[in-house]
């Protein structure tokens, strides 16, 4: 695959169109795992770059914690992300793999930088866009997450994915909540 700006724009759109296209041309690149890796790096710090701006551009110092931080945080959330697809996908009958997975979660979230972006633009132009393109942002994850896993596990149903999806979402909420209550982190905040 020729990696330049044409190709990746091509892919982005076809992402955020026929996400179940885009996953299953993705997956049928047999991408080395190295790059799925490399991939998924890049993903991290661009999304700590432009979050840095993003919190720059609404008057804050910065993230509380310094850059590393957020860079650690964003690894684990989109490592517990893969993890989970991979894990609840496979417990419930999938076929996906990691590194499979991994390649298509990291691909999910470039394209999200794009809703990241315009979040930016309107932030310093149309301050009242901000709000609106985080709900369609949301709106628009949930759904190519929906088509992605269903590629990759080779499941029928977007509905039962979707359910599936949401029910997984507040289990792990629920799980971090109570293992954060035991370490006593939060009591606190």
């Amino acid at each position: 695959m020729d990696l330049n700006l044409a190709t990746v724009s091509a892919m982005v759109r076809e992402t955020l169109t026929r996400p179940h296209e885009a996953a299953a041309r993705l997956l049928a690149m047999n991408v080395p795992d190295d790059a799925r890796w490399l991939g998924f790096v890049i993903v991290v710090v661009l999304s700590v770059l432009l979050g840095q701006v993003s919190v720059l551009g609404m008057g804050e110092d910065g993230f509380g914690g310094g850059m590393l931080f957020m860079a650690m945080f964003q690894t684990s959330v989109l490592l517990g992300m893969v993890v989970a697809v991979q894990g609840i996908g496979r417990a419930l009958g999938g076929t996906g793999t990691f590194p499979d997975t991994l390649l298509l979660i990291a691909w999910l979230q470039f394209v999200m930088l794009v809703f990241q972006l315009a979040q930016i633009v309107a932030l310093f132009l149309i301050p009242p866009l901000f709000g609106m393109i985080a709900v369609a942002a949301l709106v628009v994850f949930l759904w190519m997450l929906t088509q992605f896993v269903l590629v990759l596990h080779g499941f029928t149903s977007p509905v039962k994915v979707f359910v599936g999806i949401i029910f997984s979402f507040f289990g792990v909420a629920m799980l971090m909540a109570i293992v954060l209550a035991i370490f006593g982190v939060g009591a606190n905040v």
